[in-house]
């Protein structure tokens, strides 16, 4: 955290993975809308893991998430970046849920958001049942399991 209380982002940390993962879910299906850009900042300010955060550091984190996804190019390879920097299962469950709220946030989930998802699920090797679970809290915007070190 900075001086002034603001959360300051390095490109290891478990929350720009968590935003890398919430970009590239809204940007799947090859269009952010204004709908998912809101469930990032609702995912934003009810999860504890994002504590500190400021509405006003908000939008420079979501675009220093995106400039990462754009740069990273392959896919494969910023899933295998953000696997890394969540290593264990209930931050990935998270990583998943909060990526099947902003995809679902329109109400709709086209093939390539799917696709997307489901990569997501193999990177992350979550099993159908963890999925569905988590795709059905998404769904209803309940809340998502708390992590171990919240």
């Amino acid at each position: 955290m900075g001086k002034n209380g603001h959360v300051h982002f390095s490109d290891e940390t478990r929350q720009a993975a968590l935003f890398e993962t919430m970009i590239l879910a809204a940007a799947s299906d090859g269009n952010v809308s204004k709908i998912e850009v809101e469930e990032i900042y609702r995912c934003v300010f009810e999860r504890p893991e994002f504590h500190g955060i400021h509405a006003s550091d908000l939008r420079q984190a979501i675009a220093h998430a995106a400039q990462q996804v754009a740069n990273a190019g392959d896919l494969s390879y910023i899933l295998s970046s953000i696997a890394e920097r969540l290593p264990d299962k209930p931050s990935r469950e998270l990583a998943f849920g909060l990526a099947a709220s902003v995809a679902w946030a329109d109400r709709r989930t086209p093939p390539s958001e799917l696709r997307f998802l489901k990569a997501l699920q193999e990177t992350f090797d979550l099993g159908d049942d963890d999925v569905a679970r988590l795709f059905e809290l998404a769904g209803e915007s309940a809340p998502l399991p708390p992590t171990e070190s919240h």
